[in-house]
């Protein structure tokens, strides 16, 4: 079964890591990303790769603005490297003729999968089309692509939005970083009966740097979440305090996930595992949170399969 006949079968669990693709003025920097692409493989069914645009938000950058490797060319040499799927996610309202992007990736590249990104706020005015339009301009054009979304669970009406975007072709979701259940459980309920498939993200956190960096990027992060990742004593080594920042980490996004399991709504739309690392620091810790949250998420949707079948 390839990827494809995967993600578009709710009894298959699909795994998928996010990976941003390295800095793009960094000597070697190339060459060691496939190298890390390389741990991926064998724990996870395609590798996620971002587009990283300099986002203004309001507010200051908690961290310098670094340009990266465009996915594209990160996402054709692991494919033909490591023969691992990639989708690649494409910031859509910045191209005055994405369906070119589209067949150009679709056959020349090989590479069959992409989430279409929209902007990053609807008070901007972008030169391009947004996330509806360019899907409508995809399937007209009859390219062999299957398109993904992203969901924001805590916006407004964002169970019709996801179901606006899934009727217009996007055949899955990944979800924003999640660090609480409610807003997600609430979002798979109201999403009953559909059948895009819903990636669950998560990300290892273990620097008080990383939630300040994941509110900038507008994440919704209870209030009280720096207290119980964060605490210890004063006196702990950096070293120790990171890997107790991890362990708390992991343990909240074991919880939500089976929160979001024992809260499945009758008929729920398929779920999907989406691990993050945010950063160049937390790369093993990603690939330990893929392996640890990988093995769960299984198995949760094998039992769930199971009762299903009784």
């Amino acid at each position: 079964m390839n990827f494809t006949q995967k993600l578009l079968d709710p009894s298959q669990p699909v795994t998928l890591f996010e990976m941003v693709p390295p800095p793009a003025d960094k000597p070697g920097a190339l060459d060691g990303a496939i190298a890390e692409a390389a741990k991926v493989c064998g724990l996870a069914d395609a590798i996620n790769l971002p587009e990283i645009h300099d986002e203004k938000r309001g507010e200051q950058r908690t961290a310098q603005f670094v340009r990266r490797v465009e996915p594209r060319t990160l996402g054709v040499r692991i494919r033909g490297e490591l023969g691992i799927d990639v989708i690649l996610n494409r910031c859509v309202v910045y191209d005055l003729d994405p369906v070119r992007w589209f067949r150009q990736v679709s056959q020349e590249d090989d590479i069959h999968h992409a989430v279409l990104v929209g902007g990053e706020s609807s008070q901007i005015k972008y030169p391009g089309s947004n996330v509806l339009e360019v899907s409508a301009q995809v399937t007209e054009a009859g390219l062999n692509m299957t398109l993904g979304g992203i969901s924001i669970p805590s916006r407004t009406h964002e169970a019709e939005r996801v179901r606006r975007k899934a009727a217009a072709g996007l055949s899955f979701f990944t979800t924003q970083v999640l660090f609480d259940s409610n807003d997600i459980v609430w979002l798979i309920q109201r999403l009953n009966g559909l059948e895009a498939r819903i990636f669950l993200s998560f990300a290892p956190v273990s620097h008080p740097r990383d939630l300040e960096f994941l509110r900038w990027l507008g994440a919704d992060i209870p209030a009280d979440l720096d207290q119980y990742l964060l605490q210890g004593p004063p006196s702990v080594s950096p070293s120790a305090a990171g890997q107790s920042y991890l362990e708390r980490s992991l343990d909240l996004c074991q919880r939500i996930l089976m929160d979001v399991f024992d809260n499945l709504p009758p008929d729920p739309p398929p779920i999907g595992l989406n691990i993050e690392h945010i950063n160049k620091r937390n790369f093993s810790h990603a690939i330990q949170m893929l392996k640890k949250l990988g093995g769960l998420y299984t198995h949760l949707v094998s039992a769930r399969a199971r009762a299903s079948l009784a």
